[in-house]
């Protein structure tokens, strides 16, 4: 009987042996995956962090705007350390061309987008008329297309941007404005207008290679002020009623801002979004853009 209880004894004094050895090992076997788990992290973030720094690196310098514009502002805000959203400021010719965009994706691939839009951009600016934004929409579409092989009947992907081009002719008179799937808000006095582009976006692989993009010619009144927005800011839902913050409301924005200095009116708009947004989960990059031309 003593022998029996002694070899049950034994027998648990084995089985947990047993047990804390196999624990033993099963924490060792977490640690090192956690320490590679932490070591691929680390890698892919860094990675993420130099996509960030080079998108950031195509963004165009301040001084541009400041030669060109007697007061600007620029809301640059991806959602996650890259974006879909981009901008450009560059001379042509003699005159300026200012243009925002919204690529499909956000975070690593919508950076990728946005280079890819940019090489068009480079390459159409070369090959178009000084002064003739349309064509250079066209051109940027038909280069974007082609560069993702969207142009064929095989076509794997359906990527592509929206897109708000300006261009401020050299006496400063006129802006010339086309609009892929975008809108300019003018805004004089308490008077704000919005002029819609064309429906049609750049790169997508329903829209023709021939795609005509209408130009739109604004006359440059003294205190007029421009702005163009991606659909981050407006799509933005509240945490209250999910319900977007919406054109309408960023139009009556527009018009009770005006009178502030250009680093307010950012700050304010900004401030607004974010309130009206709350808890809500961030749906997209933002990326706003107000001007007013010397």
């Amino acid at each position: 009987m003593r022998l029996s209880i002694r070899r049950k004894i034994d027998e648990i004094e084995e089985s947990r042996q047993a047990l804390r050895e196999a624990n033993e090992t099963l924490e060792e076997r977490v640690e090192e995956r956690t320490r590679e788990l932490a070591k691929t992290y680390h890698v892919i973030s860094q990675s993420i962090k130099y996509a960030g720094h080079i998108q950031r690196s195509v963004l165009p310098p301040d001084d541009i705007f400041r030669r060109t514009f007697a007061e600007h502002f620029v809301i640059w805000d991806p959602r996650d350390v890259g974006g879909g959203d981009i901008y450009w400021c560059r001379e042509w010719g003699d005159g300026v061309l200012l243009m925002l965009g919204d690529c499909t994706g956000h975070g690593v691939p919508g950076a990728f987008m946005t280079l890819i839009s940019t090489g068009a951009l480079d390459r159409a600016l070369v090959e178009c008329p000084v002064g003739e934004v349309g064509r250079l929409v066209q051109r940027m579409h038909q280069l974007v297309q082609q560069t993702l092989g969207q142009d064929g009947d095989h076509a794997e992907s359906d990527d592509g941007l929206e897109l708000g081009a300006c261009f401020v002719s050299p006496q400063g008179r006129t802006l010339t404005f086309v609009g892929a799937r975008f809108d300019i808000f003018v805004v004089s006095g308490d008077d704000v207008s919005r002029f819609k582009g064309d429906k049609k976006g750049i790169g997508y692989r329903e829209i023709p290679l021939d795609q005509k993009f209408r130009e739109i010619t604004i006359d440059i009144g003294d205190g007029s002020t421009f702005y163009m927005t991606t659909d981050g800011a407006v799509d933005q839902i509240s945490e209250d009623n999910q319900r977007s913050f919406g054109k309408r409301r960023f139009e009556t924005l527009l018009r009770d801002i005006q009178g502030k200095a250009m680093d307010e009116q950012r700050d304010t708009i900004r401030d607004a979004v974010i309130r009206h947004q709350g808890a809500a989960p961030r749906l997209d990059d933002i990326a706003v853009i107000g001007f007013k031309v010397a």
